[in-house]
């Protein structure tokens, strides 16, 4: 399973709530939470969790099930 970190940014985004509030509400730094969102660090399950709380959502919203990781040799 892997964190669709894009579908987190576009509800972030679309809830109309600054990543800073977020970042205070859940205890993720907003550099780390910047990072996640940009797809730039991996996301910690207590990081993810602490997200999905401050957001008010379950935390299963944002987990896809499988992930098809393109071939990086071609």
């Amino acid at each position: 399973m892997v964190l669709d970190f894009m579908e987190l940014k576009d509800f972030i985004d679309k809830s109309g709530l600054k990543q800073k509030a977020i970042a205070e509400k859940s205890g993720v730094p907003e550099v780390r939470l910047c990072l996640i969102l940009q797809g730039k660090r991996k996301c910690e399950v207590g990081e993810y969790a602490s997200i999905c709380d401050a957001l008010g959502v379950k935390v299963d919203r944002f987990i896809r099930k499988s992930s098809h990781m393109p071939d990086k040799t071609k």
